[in-house]
């Protein structure tokens, strides 16, 4: 056993990938640390077939361990956050079969997230470009000595330029948290700590509107709040642009709330596995029919209000592929002139795997 071990660990460092060892029926002996990161903890001595589930998996196996034969299988795991996986079947010895499982989930997404990044640029683009171009031919040609032409066209330009820059860094942010949505964050952040960051940073542009924004939370004090895993700074942009969206789309003078509440279990019952937060605001209405599109990239309710208000139509698409990556789930609500939008995390209090693989 001690060379088999040698030898399994060798060829896992050579590789840099998840790998694990299997036995004739399928059960895993041994796995490296990428493979119990990415399948979880209990995989060794369990049947791998009970994580990758594909219908040709025991002839894969099979044709490694009795003909001597290499097999590549491609696997999808389609949730929250859909990869792909390229997995190898290989000889090792009479008794165990060597299995490598590549993600590819990056690998395949970049051209289609190229492509698409590409067609949104120049579509979302053009009327800026037109409007600048209109603006200095007019600037070059019949008001070039006109100051008073120049006056009444340079901030316009200067606007269209700013909202050239809030498109491509828009675009930017979101290609990458679509290329990173399969990578569960490890580190772990308080909700409540960082949403007072954000309140903060926020309280200028709210006294601008003349509104307030509050903060509540079933716990007593931060220290007792259950804790997340995030990366910090991706939560600040979530938070970010749903309190902009508040400010912005809120009536003025009205008060935003924001309420940090224990999410709920299948069976309805508040629980700290779960932590739900609130951001609620007096608005008009949004009709049903805008809600569950609400989250595809440049779709506005209001366009021609959206782009005076400076939006790009991103930050809840933005929004929504960050919270796919922290596993969290968005809802938006609007009735009785209000309107409530909630995104709920699991917590580190939530015993489960690293991922689960069962369809």
């Amino acid at each position: 056993m001690e060379e088999i071990l040698r030898r399994f660990e060798n060829l896992s460092r050579l590789l840099e990938q998840a790998c694990v060892l299997v036995d004739a029926r399928g059960s895993v002996a041994l796995a490296n640390d990428q493979a119990v990161d990415l399948l979880g903890a209990s995989i060794v001595g369990s049947s791998l077939q009970g994580f990758v589930r594909h219908p040709d998996f025991e002839s894969a196996l099979e044709l490694a361990r009795t003909q001597n034969q290499q097999t590549d299988l491609v696997y999808s795991r389609r949730q929250q956050a859909p990869q792909q996986f390229q997995i190898r079947f290989a000889p090792f010895d009479a008794a165990h079969v060597f299995i490598v499982i590549v993600d590819k989930t990056l690998e395949q997404s970049a051209e289609r997230i190229r492509s698409e990044f590409v067609a949104n640029v120049s579509h979302e683009l053009r009327s800026s470009l037109s409007v600048l171009s209109g603006f200095i031919e007019t600037l070059m040609g019949p008001a070039a000595e006109d100051e008073a032409a120049q006056k009444r066209f340079l901030p316009i330009m200067q606007s269209e330029a700013a909202r050239m820059q809030r498109l491509i860094d828009g675009l930017l942010l979101l290609s990458r948290a679509e290329a990173e949505a399969h990578v569960a964050p490890r580190d772990q952040v308080n909700l409540q700590s960082l949403i007072g960051e954000v309140i903060t940073a926020k309280t200028h542009q709210s006294e601008r509107r003349n509104m307030t924004i509050s903060l509540h939370s079933d716990w007593s004090d931060a220290a007792s709040l259950p804790l997340v895993y995030g990366v910090y700074d991706e939560l600040l942009e979530v938070f970010h642009n749903l309190l902009e969206n508040a400010v912005k789309y809120g009536d003025a003078a009205s008060q935003i709330e924001v309420h940090l509440a224990r999410g709920q279990t299948s069976g309805a019952q508040p629980s700290d596995d779960y932590i739900q937060v609130r951001v609620t605001n007096a608005s008009p209405v949004i009709e049903a029919r805008h809600i569950s599109r609400l989250t595809e990239r440049f779709y506005r309710v209001d366009e021609g209000r959206s782009r005076t208000m400076g939006g790009s139509g991103l930050g809840l698409a933005i929004v929504k592929h960050i919270l796919n990556r922290h596993r969290g789930r968005l809802r938006i609500s609007s009735e009785n002139h209000e309107t409530c939008v909630s995104v709920t995390f699991p917590t580190t209090e939530k015993k489960t795997p690293s991922l689960d693989w069962n369809d």
